[in-house]
């Protein structure tokens, strides 16, 4: 609502899909004022009139007579009528139109139309939508081959295989779950084709970084190899990872780097995917009571792996598991404005998704019963819903624990006509594991999505396209059409639907075109296969930044983790090495500053400097570019060189401009989602310009100004109060702030002052003193053994020494240097009126008497604007002019680190030694 909140006058007609309950949302916080206005556009489009004046411009209440009477009746007539307008029929249509705009905008929200869902249904369908995960061909066929490798390895050195335990056409998911926090405990946990658990392995250093030095190091590859021996072991052939944090990219990358060592030294023969994967639905499982109680005794990282691993495997199950009596189903964020949508229209909508996904892929029921984590998924079937399900059952596990056929469904489940015919075709058994199980007939066509009632046309087709007599069995053909469901093509399926129709069974084409489809696979899964996250999803994901609240040219703050370097030129590393070239010696100390890095090295350690490659070794880290930083939502930042001040020829090395791990504001100059990375600068000039507001069309900005004005006003106010008030007996005590100092001191000579209250302590006094005309200087009084917080200590401090009372400070310690400033005003080089921030006059003045007499070093005095009680000595010795401050204490002026009387003293000692450099400064301002 930050671009939405000035605006003023925008039609209704124009508020997009949401965009209203936006409005309300902040009105109900109260962070907006939402008026509805009912204007009319006049003839000339300019003048604009209300509603009550449109509807009464034609008087109808009027009578035509010219009497009193009729006028005074008239005129009552009016107020009655603009009465009932005004206070009835627009406060009426003011609530109404309100009420219609946030139905429409949750609308929106939930359903666009009857048939289409609104955008908490299509998030809920985008997380369905992926199918459940299959290994390729490739897979299995690399996975025989690590069978044949191991059996050989068995016979050469009779050594037992490891034990794959690979079933043909099984499935196994391996999930690792990690936490923000280093000191717990990560977990890789391994699910079979049906999402039970296998094996998990507990990695404690599994956080840690690859590659450090120390015991850091160590315990990061002890965990590795847990990992390794893991994948090993199990052979997984996807895995995924948790994306909790910008440590994932990481993590990701330390464990397919150990995936190809294993490939490469043969004991893999291909790596499986890695995969980063929005852990949400996992967390809020991971804290659930089902979770709980299913694996009782699993810390939270553990279930959140599981939850991972199966959300992998097939995300139907995971999310169907969610909706549960505790209603953890509604945990999760499908909308912004989830929250201003009543449960009971979300649930519709949630369910129907659902519903939809479920019936599409169909339910194994013999799987629900053997793994309860899937017997959420029989609620949605059509026909049963959460009670008949449970039903269902509960009247299976009181028999085998086994549904044969679908006709069990009725005989032994007592399941009446209607739901057994609406629910039928979506209950699939998968006939090749009940067969294992059961010496009793087992009906092929119970495994498809054929209903039961079309099982005689699905049998007549098999043995039509197989060309046989009507007295072949129509199963053997069946089981034969099965294996080589080709032969289907050959029929005449139009001809056949004719023939249904004419016995009376309608229009049938369409079904057995679906029949035909199905014998060429038995519910196949249409969903679409699982989809990696795209690099704009997996940002979003892991920096929990969206398009809208990380964009170029936003203001934003990092750390400074360190300086960028560029490699250095082969050839001109050597020209340094075999003394082509020198590097420059830093004044006439034993140190030298490297040409290419700009640090001091002392000059033992240059050959060793640039021979060695290894910066971490003492070599060269090459030329600095640009410093890194790291902000507060994890991304990585660079700043260049160029992009660090806007004067970047001040400076050879980033490190004179900034410190390592210090705060650093920068503003975007460009985003790169893919590298989870961006390009900032932090100049001045780009820090403080304002960045295009993307406004609405419809916003005031008269409005906007004016709370401005309102806001800078009420804070001037509030930091001009922002001091107690003191009771002391002194002539020149007030209690204002600095700003009335200020203004009581305009009209005062140099050494008055004012007395005032500090906004720093109670303990604290400031006394501010006018050094000229727009300068102000402030001493800071420490009291000392105060009896009462408002009177006055009886003992002062001023930069630690001591005073009695504020006569003494004043005289001993401000009127001297309000003497000093007087004799540098009065000197016949002062620049009265200018000050030393006006560097391009300054220098003028200087080139000009140089120009004049250049025999002569011109200088000048000026005061300092920026840094009261100090001047600016400026002077041009050759051809670039210096500038160097003098401080005014009470012991004297301060000039180069040395105190002279007065400033007669002070030049006659500048005027001997002004060639000497300023000491321990390189800068051009030396204080």
């Amino acid at each position: 609502m930050h671009c939405s909140r000035y605006v003023r006058g925008k039609p209704v007609s124009l508020l997009e899909e949401e965009e209203f309950l936006y409005y309300h949302q902040a009105k109900k916080a109260e962070h907006l004022d939402v008026k509805f206005v009912f204007e009319k556009e006049a003839d000339n489009d300019v003048v604009l009139r209300v509603l009550s004046d449109a509807l009464l411009s034609e008087q109808p209440y009027r009578v035509d007579e010219y009497s009193e009477v009729v006028e005074e009746w008239n005129s009552i007539r009016e107020k009655a009528t603009r009465m009932a307008i005004d206070e009835m029929l627009l406060p009426f249509l003011e609530g109404e139109m309100e009420q219609k705009l946030l139905d429409e905008a949750k609308q929106s929200v939930i359903y666009v139309s009857s048939f289409y869902f609104g955008k908490c249904g299509r998030a809920m369908y985008s997380r369905l939508e992926p199918a459940a995960f299959h290994p390729s061909e490739e897979q299995l066929e690399d996975e025989d081959d690590d069978v044949t490798r191991q059996v050989s390895r068995f016979f050469s050195h009779f050594i037992p295989p490891v034990p794959i335990a690979r079933v043909q056409g099984e499935v196994r998911v391996m999930a690792i779950a990690y936490s923000p926090d280093m000191d717990e405990a990560s977990f890789g946990v391994l699910v079979d084709q049906d999402g039970a658990v296998i094996d998990y392995c507990r990695m404690v250093h599994f956080l840690k970084r690859t590659g450090g030095y120390g015991p850091q190091g160590q315990l990061k590859s002890e965990s590795m190899n847990f990992f390794k021996k893991f994948v090993e072991r199990r052979r997984p052939h996807v895995i995924g990872l948790c994306g909790e944090n910008l440590d994932a990219i990481r993590l990701r990358r330390d464990v397919e780097e150990c995936l190809s060592n294993m490939v490469a030294e043969g004991e893999l023969s291909r790596a499986p995917p890695v995969y980063i994967m929005d852990n949400e639905a996992a967390k809020v499982y991971m804290l659930s009571k089902s979770a709980m109680s299913e694996h009782s005794g699993y810390p939270p990282t553990l279930l959140q792996a599981i939850s991972l691993a199966r959300l992998l495997l097939d995300p139907l199950w995971e999310y169907a598991h969610l909706w549960n009596a505790d209603e953890d189903i509604f945990c999760l964020g499908f909308h912004p404005l989830q929250s201003e949508i009543s449960k009971e229209e979300l649930s519709n909508v949630l369910a129907r998704e659902l519903i939809n996904r479920v019936n599409e892929v169909g339910v194994d029921v013999n799987r629900c019963l053997e793994h309860p984590h899937t017997a959420n998924l029989l609620q949605f079937v059509c026909g049963l819903g959460p009670r008949k399900a449970t039903h269902l059952l509960k009247m299976l596990k009181q028999h085998d624990h086994l549904l044969e056929s679908r006709t069990k469904l009725v005989t032994l489940c007592r399941m009446g006509p209607k739901v057994f015919m609406n629910c039928a075709g979506f209950i699939k058994i998968d006939t090749t594991r009940v067969a294992e199980k059961t010496d009793a007939y087992v009906e092929v066509l119970d495994g498809s999505r054929v209903h039961p009632e079309t099982y005689e046309w699905a049998r007549k087709m098999a043995v039509d396209a197989l060309e046989v007599d009507d007295s072949a069995d129509p199963t053997t053909a069946l089981e034969e059409i099965l294996q080589a469901p080709d032969r289907l093509k050959d029929l005449d399926l139009d001809a056949f639907a004719e023939e249904l129709k004419r016995q009376g069974f309608g229009e049938k084409k369409a079904t057995l075109y679906d029949i035909s489809a199905e014998l060429n696979h038995r519910y196949k899964d249409q969903r679409r296969p699982f989809i990696p996250l795209s690099d704009q999803e997996l940002f979003t994901l892991l920096t929990k930044e969206s398009k809208t609240s990380l964009v170029e040219e936003k203001r934003v703050c990092g750390v400074v983790t360190g300086v960028q370097f560029k490699k250095i030129p082969e050839d001109q590393r050597q020209a340094y090495i075999s003394g082509q070239e020198h590097m420059q010696r830093i004044q006439e100390s034993e140190y030298w500053e490297c040409s290419f890095c700009r640090m001091p090295i002392i000059s033992n350690k240059l050959y060793e400097h640039l021979q060695i490659r290894d910066s971490r070794k003492g070599g060269c880290p090459g030329i600095p570019v640009g410093i890194r930083v790291r902000l507060d939502n994890g991304i990585s930042g660079f700043i260049p060189n160029k992009m660090i001040s806007d004067k970047p020829e001040s400076f050879k090395n980033p490190l004179e401009r900034v410190k390592m791990n210090q705060p650093i504001y920068c503003r975007i100059i460009k985003l790169e989602p893919e590298k989870f990375s961006c390009l900032l600068s932090c100049r001045s000039s780009d820090l403080n310009k304002e960045p295009a507001a993307n406004h609405d069309q419809y916003w005031d900005h008269d409005a906007e100004k004016e709370d401005i004005e309102k806001d800078r006003g009420a804070k001037m106010q509030k930091a001009e109060c922002n001091f107690t008030h003191r009771q002391i007996v002194h002539p020149q005590f007030h209690n204002v702030s600095y700003r009335e100092a200020q203004r009581m001191l305009g009209s005062k000579d140099t050494g008055d002052i004012v007395i005032r209250p500090s906004a720093k302590s109670n303990n604290r006094l400031t006394i501010s003193w006018k050094i000229t005309d727009g300068v102000v200087g402030n001493i800071d009084v420490e009291e000392h053994d105060k009896d009462d917080p408002s009177e006055l200590g009886r003992r002062l401090t001023i930069l630690g020494e001591e005073f009695d009372d504020l006569d003494e400070a004043i005289a001993r310690f401000l009127y001297p240097m309000a003497d000093l400033c007087r004799d540098v005003m009065s000197h016949k080089y002062y620049m009265d009126g200018t000050f030393s921030e006006e560097r391009d006059k300054v220098e003028q003045k200087l080139r000009d008497e140089k120009r004049a007499s250049p025999s002569r070093i011109p200088y000048t005095l000026t005061a300092s604007r920026t840094y009261p009680a100090k001047f600016v000595l400026s002077y041009l010795a050759r051809v670039k002019p210096c500038h160097e401050y003098i401080s005014v204490t009470s012991e004297g002026l301060k000039f180069r680190q040395k105190f002279f009387p007065s400033l007669d003293q002070l030049l006659a000692w500048f005027k001997v030694h002004f060639r000497e450099p300023p000491p321990g400064l390189n800068s051009e301002l030396s204080v």
